[in-house]
């Protein structure tokens, strides 16, 4: 009788072993060690990648933390800058003052505006 079922035709299985064309199927123990690889392979590649972001991570707030330091120094030499301006307005502004004072109360010194005539410059140019 004619079986359509091949799956379970043991008679071409039993015709290839004759013919030498059987092939074995791996141990039970070659199939462990298959798996195990491809789990030791696969958890290797799964830490690679967090280490990988690990490291990208890591330099992002190692730059953050940079740039919050600079930030903070930059702060702190403008509020001294202004504190030196001011100290240099303050110091200018007193020596004005003081020599205002001395001219005023110094009689030798003489002061006088004059005005030349627009062509009296012309002529001597």
């Amino acid at each position: 009788m004619y079986n359509r079922n091949a799956a379970y035709d043991f008679g071409a299985l039993e015709r290839q072993k004759r013919r030498g064309q059987v092939v074995e199927l791996p141990s039970r123990l070659a199939r462990r060690k298959e798996k195990l690889k491809t789990k030791r392979k696969l958890l290797i590649a799964a830490f690679s990648a967090f280490m990988m972001v690990a490291a990208v991570v890591s330099t992002f707030i190692k730059g953050q933390v940079k740039i919050a330091e600079i930030t903070d120094q930059t702060e702190k030499e403008t509020k001294r800058l202004n504190a030196l301006e001011s100290s240099n307005m303050q110091f200018t502004m007193q020596r004005e003052s003081q020599s205002v004072a001395k001219l005023n109360t110094d009689e030798s010194v003489h002061t006088e505006i004059v005005t030349i005539p627009k062509e009296a410059l012309a002529e001597s140019h």
